[in-house]
Formats: structure tokens, sequence, C-alpha cells
């Protein structure tokens, strides 16, 4: 198992110098990374690293129009050799990459030839190495190794390189002191960056949500502590004598505690992800790295964001709804980001660190900021005012009763319950309190009145300033919910607009109730029809004169298999018929002692066999 989080891709760039004073050759610096047989012109000594392993992959990048010995790797590091003539001169730079093992094989020579860009257009010939030995968790760890000339070809030399130091190659790599271009270690520190950035560019192409950062830990407020540097000779002389020094037994021992901060910190994701409640972590001793868990949830969601600077400053990630993530920080904002609206949404009260939290959600996904401001709140009569902090159970119980009135957008909060009302509509329900924020929409006054019913004895109180056409709705829809604005003297237009509504609903109602009606006295018929007495008995004189008198047998037949659409429709007619039947014979409509069989339809089913 990797020691690496789950939204983390390493990102390792070291830089060196090849330096005749401490005893090293660029040939046989050449040699050994590419796994040759190499021999150095200048001093006719030959290296063979030949049989060395893990090297999968070598070959030598030039500037376009180059001569064909460069790519010859043998006369490309005798010529440097022969190039350089003091005894401390610096014959080539390496750079030392790893390749995440997110980005497929066959994009690793496209990965390599980004990074090498700006030496090949500073005039550097590059020879590459790709590694790939086993790393500390069995698996392969990936790497390039990257020898950079330090002259500028010049095929007017004897040796094909310039005769003085190429600057261009060297202000990419070095500053400070003589070199100038800022502080000491700025220029690789940009150098790591750039090529942080072309790993996170071949992650996203490859499909991955892993990202690399170029920062140490202290930059990133990172409590981890490094590891320190270990080599492959180190790894290799490890291996050897299988057994650990000092200093690989202190980077197993860091491994091992990463390996176990990221189990813990996956349970307490998946906990958050699944928990009915807040969604954070269990109470337990405080550690530098309790927040993790938190961070991780947003890093999966938004890989391309940093979120670092927000570590202490999140108190609640709900991250279960695949396509939209909320934030609510310790001082109570909110922030929301919505993948089908393409919004990051800003309300609560107003925060420092929420507003930048949303600023980096929308950096890392190009969607736009919507700030939302409270617009109304109401609360219940006898009720106290707005809770700063609210139990989790109460909470959830809060919760429970929003789902079961069909509301589905809802999370838990301190704060209170938040639920959802459409793009910008928001409600938080403090148990005897409820902020609407964004437009007041019909749906916000809906699930305002909803809850007074049903929550605060049917009725509610107005608290702060109000749109006054809002109120107007509101007091419409309370009065379809038999909820009592309290203190609200509705104008009289306002009175005489729900006296037309009420009348409009009341005729509704009773065409409705007399098509209900209608549809089971239609049941009621087709029943008698097929022999049912008791059904017969049910229906009124005339439909009974209509069925027994007005019909024969095989009329009853058919009637009985008409379609229920049909006899409604029919039913003010079979009225007449009957009446016209209780005209002539008044006995009509007295039922038979025995149930009336309808009459067969042919021969087969009067003489079944």
């Amino acid at each position: 198992m990797t020691s690496l989080r789950e939204h983390e891709a390493l990102c390792h760039v070291r830089a060196s110098v090849i330096q005749r004073s401490r005893g090293k050759s660029s040939v046989a610096a050449a040699a050994y990374r590419a796994a040759a047989r190499l021999t150095d012109a200048r001093t006719g000594q030959t290296w063979d690293y030949s049989r060395k392993r893990h090297v999968t992959d070598s070959y030598v990048m030039a500037p376009a129009g180059s001569a064909a010995w460069v790519y010859d790797r043998q006369q490309l590091w005798s010529r440097v050799e022969l190039a350089e003539r003091r005894r401390d001169a610096q014959t080539a730079r390496e750079l030392q990459i790893a390749i995440p093992r997110d980005v497929p094989r066959e994009r690793w020579r496209a990965f390599v030839a980004d990074v090498a860009t700006p030496y090949l257009a500073a005039g550097a010939v590059v020879d590459v190495a790709v590694h790939e030995p086993r790393a500390g968790d069995g698996a392969e760890q990936p790497h390039v190794h990257m020898l950079l000339t330090v002259r500028a070809l010049d095929a007017t030399t004897e040796t094909g390189f310039a005769a003085k130091r190429n600057e261009a190659v060297s202000a990419l790599l070095t500053s400070g002191g003589s070199h100038g271009g800022g502080a000491r270690g700025d220029a690789l520190r940009r150098e790591r960056e750039r090529v942080a950035t072309i790993i996170n560019d071949h992650l996203r192409a490859a499909g991955s949500r892993r990202r690399a950062d170029h920062r140490s830990y202290a930059a990133r407020d990172d409590p981890r502590t490094p590891e320190p540097r270990m080599g492959e000779s180190r790894k290799a002389a490890t291996a050897k004598r299988r057994s650990h020094d000092r200093r690989t037994l202190v980077i197993v021992g860091l491994r091992q505690t990463r390996q176990l901060e990221n189990q813990i910190i996956e349970v307490e994701k998946d906990m958050a992800l699944r928990a009915k409640g807040f969604a954070r972590a269990p109470a337990r001793v405080r550690e530098p790295h309790q927040q993790d868990y938190k961070l991780g949830l947003l890093a999966d969601r938004f890989p391309d964001g940093d979120f670092s600077p927000f570590r202490d400053a999140l108190y609640l990630v709900d991250a279960k709804n695949p396509r939209r993530t909320r934030v609510l920080t310790r001082d109570g904002a909110w922030v929301e980001s919505d993948d089908e609206s393409g919004t990051v949404s800003l309300w609560g009260p107003r925060s420092a660190n929420a507003a930048a939290l949303a600023d980096a959600i929308a950096v890392s996904t190009g969607y736009g900021v919507d700030r939302l401001e409270r617009s109304a709140s109401g609360r219940k009569p006898s009720g106290n005012k707005r809770k700063q902090a609210m139990p989790e159970a109460e909470a959830v119980s809060l919760a429970d009763k929003w789902h079961r009135r069909g509301y589905m957008d809802v999370t838990e909060g301190p704060s209170g319950v938040r639920v959802g009302l459409g793009p910008r509509s928001r409600l938080l329900d403090s148990g005897d309190h409820i902020d609407l924020v964004g437009p007041v929409s019909e749906v916000a006054l809906r699930a305002l009145a909803t809850k007074a019913a049903e929550d605060w004895g049917g009725s509610l109180t107005l608290d702060g300033p109000w749109p006054e056409e809002a109120i107007g709705r509101l007091w419409l829809e309370c009065q379809r919910q038999g909820v009592d604005l309290v203190g609200y003297e509705p104008p009289p237009e306002l009175v005489a607009e729900w006296n037309a509504r009420s009348a409009i609903i009341a005729d509704s109602a009773t065409r409705l109730r007399a098509v209900r009606s209608e549809t089971r006295e239609a049941d009621i018929l087709l029943a008698a029809a097929s022999g049912d007495v008791a059904a017969l008995r049910r229906l009124p004189a005339d439909l009974r004169a209509f069925v027994q008198g007005h019909l024969d047998d095989d009329q009853r037949s058919e009637l009985a298999h008409a379609d229920r659409e049909a006899v409604t429709a029919s039913l003010p007619q079979f009225r007449r018929y009957g009446k016209a039947e209780l005209e002539r014979d008044p006995k009509a409509a007295t039922v038979v002692a025995q149930p009336i069989e309808p009459a067969p339809r042919d021969d087969h089913e009067r003489h079944p066999t």
C-alpha cells in the first residue's frame, strides 16, 4: 500500500551536477543511467553497466538540426568530457523526476518531451533513461533520469560544443549569488512548479483524480514529517545486506505511520458519506491531521483545487451527492457547488474564509460564484430566537421531518437544517425559527407555511423585514394550509382574491365529487349487469329499472363487458330509460329473489361440454 493519500500524486524533482572535483564522469553517469557499456575517449576508461536492471527505456533528445553523432551516447558524452579542460569542471546537469503511476506507459515519452521542451529550446542535449525499480510497497516506481549538456552545440569547434557555458540552461536551474535571478533556490522552485503542472496535465488526461503538489509540507501547512533522502545506492545496499540502517528504518517507520493515518482518514471519509447526522469525523483525540479527511473529501471532488489553507476553517463537508458538494465553515457560512447549475453558491454570515473557499472551488471548476442573501424570516409565535448551535439529535429529527414532507435536498448542520428549494432558494430551519435565503419563491413560501402548520400549532410570525409582495403571497399560502399569520391584516383586494380563489376551489371540488360519484355508480351498474344482486340493490330505482326491465339477457351480458368510461358517459341516458320503464311498470325496480343471469353469447356457451 502506498503512503500517499487518495488524491495525491508523487512529485519528486531532484536536480544535481556531474562534477569532476567529486570524482564524477558524465560518461560513467550516462552508462549507469542507460544500463550501457561506454568508453570515455578522453581517458580511455570503460564503464559497463549493461547488466543493470530496471532500465526500461533510453534515448537522446537534441535540438532540431543536430548532427548525427549527437544521438550516439558514447560520442556525445566523450565529446562533452573533451570540451571541459578544468579539473573541477561541471560536465553535465541531471534531473531525476518521478512518473506518477496513474500516467499510462504509452504516455511516458510524451511526458518526458513536455518536461524537456525548455531545455532543448535553450540549446541543451538531453539524454533520457527511464527506470522502474520496485518501491517500498512492492509496486513499480517509474522515474526518469535526464542528463543535460552544459554547453551549446557548435559545429565550428573540434569537440562540437561551444567554448563557453550555456547560460540559458544554467538560468533554468540555478539562481542566487553570481547567477542572479532571485534568491538561491528560486529557479529550482520554479522548475518544480513547472514540472508539477505537466504532471497534473498528464494525470488529468489519463482520467486520474490524483494531483501533484510541488510545495513542501511546511509550505502547505501540512503537519506530516518529510522523509529523509534515500538514493538508489542506499536502497541497493539495504537490499543486498537484507537489513536496514538508521535512515532506512526512519523512512520505513514514517511510511507505515502514513499508511495507518491514510486508513483512518478513509474510514472517516466513508463515515462522513454514509452516517446520518453531521458529515464530520467522530470525536477523538485532537491531532494535527484530524481535519485531513475533510480536505480529502474536497480533494476527491475538486482535484485541481488547493484547499490546504482552509484546513482549520472547515466544520462540515457533505459530499454524499456526487453532483453537489456542501461545506459549512466554523463561522456558520455555507459554500455549495452544484454541477447541474454550474455555480458555487455562498450564503450565511459574511466570512472571509468562506469567500476564499468559494473562489478556490470556482477556480478549480470554472464555475461562477453566486452570493445569496437572506431575504426573509419567520418564527413560531411563542418560540425562542434563532439557535446558535443545535444538538445533532435535534438536527437529525428536523431533517427527518423535511424528508417526510417530500424534500430530498436536506443537510443537517449545527446551525440548523438546510433545505434546498431550487437553484437559488434555500431554507435554514433552526427549530423555532426559519430563514429564507435567495429568491422568495412559491416553493419557499409553501415550505414555510407547512412548517408552521405541522410544527408551530398552525401559527406563524414574521421576523425581520419582508418583501411586501411576498407577504401577500405568504398570506394566501397560509390561508390554503389553515395557518394564522399573526399580526398581519391583508388588504381588501387580497381578501377578495382569496374569496374568488376559494369559490373556484369549492366549485372544482363539487365537480370532482360528482365525477367520482358517477364513476362509482358506473362500477355498481357493471356489477349488477353481471348478476351481482347486492350491487343491484345499491343502485337508485331508475337504474335498477333500467337493468331489470329495459334490458334483455343479451343486452345485460353486453353491458357487463362494456368499458367503464363509456358506461359513465351513458348514465344520463340509462336513467331516462329507467324512468320510462318505471312509468310503464312501477314494480320494475323491485329486486327479484334470484340473481339475474346474463344471457350466454353463443351455442358453445349454452351447451358446454
